[in-house]
């Protein structure tokens, strides 16, 4: 994902329905939410962040940065307790909806920027602080977007952020569990290099024994050419428990290779972190697309069948994706700058799949 596609996404979830985008909890989607329970939330996360200052004896300042605000849930929070507030999304329609619901606009600033240079000056802010933001964002641009917020906070100053570690390892499946029978139901013929289309695929599950929903299972694909795997690709997770014998219908998105050339696309059943189903002797189901630089899309599209199981499965967080960043990475990323770790917690905002950290670092000179 591009810093264009992940402004594309958000701009659309920020003018569609923007406390949702920002928490995704079941049962709030289509504007679900109630804003002053909502916004109530950010206290809840003020009150985490300040237990951290007061652990660690350390202060966010006068002048304080929210990077990924959202709506402003946390820069409205934090309000009555730091003098000047500035909040910055990569979404317009965020930063729209946050001017709107501003209640204190004489301490309290909204500002747009373009996912690659924040709109301020060096040493701008005493702190920076950023909650669920930056596991949504691909890994280049985390790292760019960590090394903007130590250029905009003084030497000395405060970096206050999360992001998930890594997802915690499912209980893997007893090898016969994982058996499935799949079967190409519409998918690309011809597609442009780094272009995405839609994969739509039958599932049956041919093992002794229901595929649980909590144990990371998938349809995935992989890009094949020559006889070798060239590139792990497109997820599409179980909506619920599928018993044996059932069968359901998913989609996933694909994204072609760069070079051009005729390719297959498998797919294949995966649980996340432990086995490819195909280690286990599983059936693939593969179909050629060829990858051409001025190719028309065309489209395979097999004939309607039963599906014992009602069943299209999307993901109700269809295009938030999620990206962990390694401890050993951060630290290096600011060890590389002249930075200190001040701190380091576990916090469990990401959901309980994720090994999520809270980190306080402060800025070199």
């Amino acid at each position: 994902m591009t810093v264009r596609d992940l402004q594309a996404v958000w701009e659309k979830l920020g003018s569609e329905d923007p406390l949702w985008a920002v928490l995704s909890v079941p049962g709030r989607k289509g504007g679900q939410w109630d804003l002053t329970e909502f916004m109530a939330t950010g206290a809840e996360h003020v009150e985490y962040i300040n237990r951290l200052l007061d652990e660690y004896q350390i202060s966010l300042g006068d002048r304080v940065l929210d990077f990924g605000c959202g709506v402003g849930r946390l820069t409205q929070a934090l309000a009555g307790q730091v003098g000047t507030l500035v909040g910055v999304d990569i979404a317009e329609s965020m930063v729209e909806a946050a001017r709107r619901i501003n209640t204190y606009p004489d301490r309290v600033s909204y500002e747009h920027y373009d996912g690659h240079v924040l709109p301020f000056p060096d040493d701008s802010f005493d702190s920076a602080v950023t909650l669920i933001v930056l596991q949504h964002i691909p890994p280049a641009v985390q790292l760019s977007a960590m090394l903007e917020l130590h250029r905009v906070v003084r030497p000395g100053g405060l970096l206050l952020f999360q992001v998930p570690a890594a997802m915690r390892s499912p209980e893997p499946l007893a090898v016969e569990t994982c058996r499935a029978e799949i079967t190409f139901l519409e998918g690309p013929e011809t597609m442009r290099p780094l272009s995405s289309a839609t994969v739509r695929a039958r599932v049956t599950n041919r093992g002794p024994a229901p595929w649980p929903a909590d144990q990371e299972v998938k349809l995935g694909n992989r890009w094949c050419r020559d006889g070798m795997r060239t590139r792990d690709d497109g997820r599409a997770e179980l909506p619920r428990v599928v018993l044996p014998g059932e069968t359901l219908e998913l989609e996933l998105t694909v994204r072609a290779p760069a070079e051009p050339g005729t390719y297959d696309i498998e797919l294949d059943m995966v649980q996340e972190f432990v086995a490819w189903w195909s280690e286990h002797d599983s059936p693939t189901a593969r179909r050629a697309v060829a990858v051409e630089a001025a190719a028309e899309p065309k489209t395979f599209q097999a004939a309607p069948t039963a599906v014992t199981s009602a069943a299209r499965a999307r993901p109700e967080t269809e295009g938030i994706e999620m990206h962990p960043m390694p401890t050993s990475l951060v630290r290096a990323v600011f060890d590389h700058v002249g930075a200190e770790m001040v701190g380091v917690d576990e916090y469990a905002i990401a959901g309980p799949e994720w090994v999520s950290r809270t980190y306080l670092v402060r800025v070199g000179g």
